[in-house]
């Protein structure tokens, strides 16, 4: 593709400016991928592989050359292209950072916000907002300053934050990220390390389904548990839990009587299956070598009758005593909803494995609970 054929198909500034940014080898590589029907998905593979995750670590002409195929998307309105560029440039800056030095990963973020946004999901919208602010807070020492980012006009003019509820999130994201840096590699940490009260909007029946998870992060919790204080286990499962829009979470309360692992609140449309887990749900988190036994499921079934639910979640890194046999644990388990009506679904490493791979949390769960609720049968005849 030459020079002239890009300014038939992008912007011309944008046009001379990838060209001029590539040399003679990227050109023959990359150009012709505008052609083909699936060049986001080519584009995704292509730049990840011609350039190096240190090479667009720092605002570079790599850099830039990626920034500005993705904008040929998001610029065109063909937003699940620009999404997928944009998400693959995000998780490439996410490996320059395997070595322990923080990235600015905030331009690839603020697109994908813009990229829901458009695509009407408000709520992931402004969780991609939220994260682009924790990276500007890390840079900006806990400052945001208007003329300097982009993330400020979009939060406060576009979603109703107030100038002093956004400066005050910044100042408490760079506080966390001094206290714990390598964790604070991971925006999707330090959010949830935040209250939750920037939640304000509601699910869309466009993205009631969608599920997104940073991969990465979901991999590098996974590769951490065993540890034995379980902590590890329930700031994976709080993740995957937010991930479904609309999911508010609490990580480790107490009441009077017992603690709660995770409270997770449904906020939005009831339209699907999830509207028989009512407004309110509690988790246990069990990272245990040996799996969860009978006395661990009536405990949880007691914590559940207690706060009136009707569902509830068990992770379990090796799941349940009499899994696939109808015994133990697991029998207690069907039992509980033929008494109770109550279903609790169980997650194992298995399926923690499942989702860092790219599985919909929201389609697994409902398998589960329809296999407890209707009794079925699963494809092993079991």
């Amino acid at each position: 593709m030459t020079q002239d054929e890009l300014h038939m198909i992008m912007h011309p500034q944008l046009a001379d400016e990838l060209f001029t940014k590539l040399t003679d080898d990227q050109r023959a590589t990359l150009l012709p991928i505008f052609k083909q029907d699936n060049s986001a998905v080519l584009f995704e593979r292509q730049l990840a592989a011609s350039f190096s995750p240190e090479s667009i670590s720092t605002p570079s002409k790599e850099q830039r050359v990626w920034e500005i195929i993705g904008l040929f998307y998001l610029n065109q309105g063909r937003y699940h292209e620009a999404l997928s560029v944009f998400s693959g440039l995000y998780n490439h800056m996410l490996k320059a950072q395997k070595k322990g030095s923080w990235v600015h990963k905030g331009m690839p973020l603020v697109y994908i916000a813009d990229c829901y946004k458009a695509l009407s999901c408000p709520v992931l919208g402004k969780k991609y907002l939220m994260l682009t602010l924790c990276e500007d807070s890390i840079r900006g020492e806990g400052s945001i300053k208007p003329n300097m980012t982009g993330i400020y006009f979009r939060l406060v003019w576009q979603y109703g934050l107030s100038d002093g509820e956004l400066q005050a999130y910044s100042q408490k994201i760079y506080g966390l990220y001094q206290a714990n840096p390598s964790e604070s590699l991971f925006p999707e940490c330090i959010l949830l390390s935040l209250d939750r009260n920037w939640m304000t909007e509601l699910p869309s029946i466009t993205e009631i389904s969608v599920y997104k998870i940073n991969r990465e992060y979901v991999a590098h919790l996974l590769a951490k548990l065993g540890d034995g204080s379980g902590k590890l286990l329930e700031q994976l499962a709080e993740y995957i839990l937010s991930c479904m829009p609309g999911c508010r979470t609490q990580l480790r309360k107490k009441s009077h009587s017992t603690d709660y692992d995770i409270i997770c609140s449904m906020d939005g449309m009831e339209v699907d299956f999830r509207s028989e887990m009512g407004r309110y749900f509690v988790c246990e988190c069990k990272d245990w070598k040996d799996p969860a036994d009978y006395s661990t499921m009536a405990k949880f079934c007691r914590v559940l009758d207690s706060v009136k639910s009707k569902f509830g979640i068990l992770f379990s890194k090796n799941g349940i005593t009499g899994d696939g046999k109808t015994k133990y644990a697991e029998r207690e388990q069907l039992k509980v909803f033929q008494d109770r009506g109550m279903v609790i679904v169980v997650i194992d490493q298995g399926d923690l494995t499942q989702i860092a791979d790219g599985g919909n949390f929201i389609s697994m769960l409902r398998s589960k609970y329809e296999k407890i609720r209707l009794d079925l049968i699963n494809e092993k005849g079991e």
